[in-house]
């Protein structure tokens, strides 16, 4: 049985949403009505302490109702004041209206007096004067902190909080602390109001056991005596010997007892039947090692999906023999196929590739895939049926690595977790080489144990090494997207919850220091970020401190003179901002902020012009709505399969963004617009097909196709985009994801509860990966002609390439004084088509063309005249053919 942790999010796709890390709930209980049948009567916690009253402690139920109860299959459970690992001890019998239960719990060294023949005996420890006790019906372990959540569910019959530090209680305050020599009991009335503080008063002890009689036994499904494992586990989800006892023998092939989950895997030699299990985990803290020989007599019980052995007494018969051949593996694999294989040694049928380390920081565990990594599904297929089907796959070929312990490494004192280094992380993409394992399942998920209890003996290759540059990219001038992970310089010691990142001054220089290092790698000229403090929000008489504070940093760290657009998001805590240096850009023209209800939930987008070399172009930054918080059912999308909460909102926020990017265009009187940022939504979304469907082209699959930004749920996918105007697609040269972020673990940051994986290094500097692309913006415009050989008094066309959108050309003859042939206006593609007269008086020769634009941009092509009388020749002989 083992120790609950906090609650784990789904994950592979098969829901979606933000994960949220859990924790203590603080709060009290709120049952789902006051219990009317029975009752906890009476709470004693101070049995065998020296100067106690009694030797035990005990907890008394009472039978308030008019008709007779049974308690068979239920129990009472017992957690310290603020734990959320739960004792447990069985209850069996039916109570007669009035009638009380004893539950005789652990016997210390000292108290006084023996219990009255109490009805039930377990072996909790109610040490301390503070603590919570539920009724519950059924023998299943809470697997919470038992809060409101709690208390309300779970079968949870009634609940008593009690002592000044309990952390959940019933009602609006806890029942009075128990002592030595005093219990907790219900007050005269003996009701249950559902308020703990109320109901309960302390005083001297009075257990009894009256009126209680046996419940007639329920059939067997498991015979008596030695029996196969097998037998037990059965073919299905569930044992069909829940609450019988049994008696089973086999070797210990996980040993699992000092990490936590105190307990061990013992499986025999197998029953003949490939669909049953062979194996079993007993909850006991026998002392065993792997490979012992050991005879289990125990009860059978279900604890979150897990069949297991509980109440056991284990006896080793002989010691250290080998271990049984690991079973096979087979991933993708169905849950029938673990089923059947279940607690037993494992091992899989081929590499497995790390796909998520999202909770390696916390709990120890990796999200291992066969065939490589896992995709999120709408980053692989269309919403609905298609991304539901990649979702089944995510998970048929998936499986999570634990690390043996039931350790939480996040929570204080922080502790390093298992595998990692400052220099040698694990990554996505690498590939695991395990030691032995035993397949488990606990919080909703298949899980491969150690089998010695360790994660020592695991190791990761660097198949996905970290790289300590982007990938190539071309052109003359690299542009970059950064999401700079909740960047603030203010506090939330100032500002409460609107300072979203550093605590401290400590914590920004070490979240600045790791920013700064990839920002200054990315080697960028112009750099879209998202995440940064809205200054103007949080300090309006310095609206842009905090990227002024960035940018001074990155001037330190590379040297070059570097500028803002002075431009901000509205409402929000956070914006959108872009930088540039100021040698490789030039803004053009005021900045454009979108101001739209439609963002009234995100980031407004932020427009600028540039001209760079021979080009310009205008740059949008973006950050759509997060899929981390609902925004009501019209527009939440979280069907299996589906886009995630808020779809409807951004697909909105798409559709005004397209439109802002004309109203951009027309500012600029310059086709070339680039859409950069969060998008949050992945390649196959309804907000991306907004943005391809206006004749954008999202330039990740075109030039970084399997580069993806993000990891989240299992899968890796791209949230952040890059999408260029049809008159800018050719002039992108190249693009690369740089993949520092996503792939590495939480541990990294630099507000990791543990410091001693901290570095300045460009690694986990944010969570999403950041993009840098090339453009070419030195050009040179090209000229061509119709006819490069005409007749005098032809009309000729030329046509150039490689002109900025609208802007006017002037077609000349250079050798005729710059005589003007024409005039004309580039089109969306930077093409512009000139047609005149060839003059009549021009003599033999060469002539060249100059296309020439009012920016000063020139080509040239020509045309050849051959002497007059070849053309009167011509002439004639034309007139003659045409009108034979």
């Amino acid at each position: 049985m083992s120790t609950p942790r906090t609650p784990r999010a789904a994950v592979l796709g098969l829901t979606v949403g933000a994960l949220v890390a859990g924790g203590l709930v603080l709060a009290p209980a709120a049952s789902a009505a006051p219990s009317t049948t029975i009752v906890i009567n009476e709470v004693y916690g101070g049995g065998g302490n020296s100067g106690a009253t009694y030797k035990n402690d005990f907890i008394e139920l009472k039978n308030i109702s008019a008709a007779p109860v049974s308690v068979t299959g239920w129990s009472v459970q017992y957690a310290p004041a603020t734990g959320s690992t739960w004792q447990v001890t069985g209850l069996n019998g039916t109570i007669a209206p009035g009638g009380r239960y004893l539950v005789a719990e652990a016997a210390g060294a000292a108290g006084t007096a023996d219990l009255p023949a109490p009805r039930t005996t377990g072996t909790i420890n109610m040490s301390g004067t503070a603590g919570k006790v539920a009724l519950v019906n059924n023998a299943t372990m809470l697997n919470t902190v038992c809060g409101a959540a709690c208390a309300g569910g779970a079968g949870v019959v009634d609940f008593v909080g009690f002592g000044t530090t309990a952390n959940s209680f019933e009602g609006t305050g806890r029942a009075p602390a128990p002592s030595n020599t005093n219990s907790v009991s219900r007050n005269a009335a003996g009701a249950d109001t559902d308020n703990n503080n109320a109901d309960f008063v302390a005083g001297a002890p009075t257990p009894e056991n009256v009126d209680v009689t046996d419940d007639p036994a329920a059939p067997r499904t498991c015979p008596t005596g030695p029996i196969a494992i097998g037998t037990i586990q059965g073919s299905g989800s569930a044992s069909p010997c829940v609450g019988e006892t049994v008696t089973v023998s086999g070797t210990v092939v996980g040993d699992l007892q000092d990490g936590g989950y105190r307990g061990f895997h013992v499986q025999d030699g197998g029953d003949g039947d490939d669909a049953t299990s062979d194996a079993v985990f007993v909850f006991s803290s026998t002392p065993v090692s792997l490979g012992d020989q050991v005879t289990v007599a125990a009860t059978v019980a279900e604890f979150e999906g897990l069949t297991e052995l509980v109440s056991a007494t284990a006896t080793v018969t002989s010691s250290g023999g080998p271990l049984p051949a690991a079973a096979v593996l087979p991933l993708p694999s169905t849950t029938e196929q673990r089923e059947a294989l279940e607690g037993m040694l494992v091992a899989p049928a081929s590499d497995l590739t790390v796909t998520e380390v999202f909770n390696l920081n916390r709990f120890g565990e990796i999200l291992l895939a066969q065939g490589g990594r896992l995709i999120s599904p709408t980053e692989a297929a269309d919403t609905g049926g298609p991304s539901a089907a990649v979702a089944a796959q995510n998970a048929a070929r998936s499986i999570v690595l634990d690390d043996g312990r039931t350790t939480n490494y996040s929570t204080a004192p922080a502790q390093a977790p298992p595998y990692l280094t400052v220099a040698d992380p694990v990554r996505v993409g690498d590939t695991a080489q395990l030691q032995p394992q035993v397949l488990s399942y606990g919080f909703g998920l298949w899980r491969l144990q150690p089998a010695d209890g360790t994660a020592e003996g695991n190791e990761f290759a660097a198949t996905n090494p970290r790289p300590a540059a982007p990938g190539p990219v071309g052109g003359d001038l690299r542009i970059g997207d950064f999401n700079v992970l909740n960047y603030f310089v203010d506090f939330p010691s100032e500002f409460g919850d609107n300072a979203r990142g550093a605590t401290d001054a400590e914590e920004l220089a070490e979240q600045q220091a790791k920013i700064v290092t990839a920002i200054t790698a990315l080697n960028a000229d112009i750099i879209t970020l998202h995440e940064i403090e809205n200054s103007a929000v949080l300090t309006p008489e310095t609206p842009y401190r905090a990227v002024e504070t960035l940018l001074a940093a990155i001037e330190q760290a590379d040297g070059h003179d570097w500028n803002y657009v002075q431009a901000h998001e509205d409402t929000d805590v956070i914006t959108n901002a872009v930088i540039y240096r100021t040698d490789k850009a030039t803004p053009v023209g005021a900045p454009l902020a979108y101001n739209g209800p439609e963002f009234d939930n995100a980031r407004s987008p932020i427009g600028q012009t540039f001209r760079a070399g021979d080009e310009t172009f205008s740059i949008i930054a973006n950050h759509l709505k997060s899929k981390g918080s609902s925004c009501g059912a019209a527009s939440d999308d979280t069907s299996v399969g589906g886009a995630g909460s808020c779809n409807g909102d951004r697909v909105a926020q798409a559709q005004a963004l397209v439109a802002f990017a004309e109203t951009v265009k027309t500012s600029s009187g310059d086709q070339d617009v680039l859409l950069t940022g969060d998008f949050n939504a992945y390649r196959y979304e309804d907000p991306i097909d907004v943005v391809t469907g206006a004749g954008y082209t999202d330039m990740g699959p075109v030039l970084a196709d399997g580069q993806y930004s993000y990891v989240f749920d299992g899968g890796s996918g791209s949230l952040d985009h890059v999408f260029a105007s049809p008159s800018i697609v050719a002039k992108v040269t190249g693009l690369a994801v740089w993949d520092i972020n996503a792939v590495e673990s939480f541990a990294y940051e630099y507000d990791s509860p543990y410091e001693g994986l901290y570095a300045p290094y460009a690694f986990r500097a944010s969570d999403h990966n950041p993009t840098v692309f090339g453009l070419t913006t030195d050009i040179p415009a090209t000229a061509a002609i119709s006819d490069p050989k005409p007749l005098r008094g032809d009309r000729v066309t030329v046509t150039g390439t490689g002109f900025d959108a609208g802007t006017t050309v002037q077609a000349t003859l250079p050798s005729r004084n710059g005589a003007v042939l024409g005039t004309g206006v580039a089109d969306a593609n930077g093409a512009v088509s000139i047609t005149f007269t060839v003059p009549v008086l021009l003599t033999q020769g060469d002539y060249p063309v100059a296309l020439t634009a009012v920016d000063g941009e020139k080509a040239l092509t020509s045309f050849t005249l051959r002497p007059a009388y070849q053309d009167a020749l011509l002439i004639i002989l034309r007139f003659l053919t045409t009108h034979r």
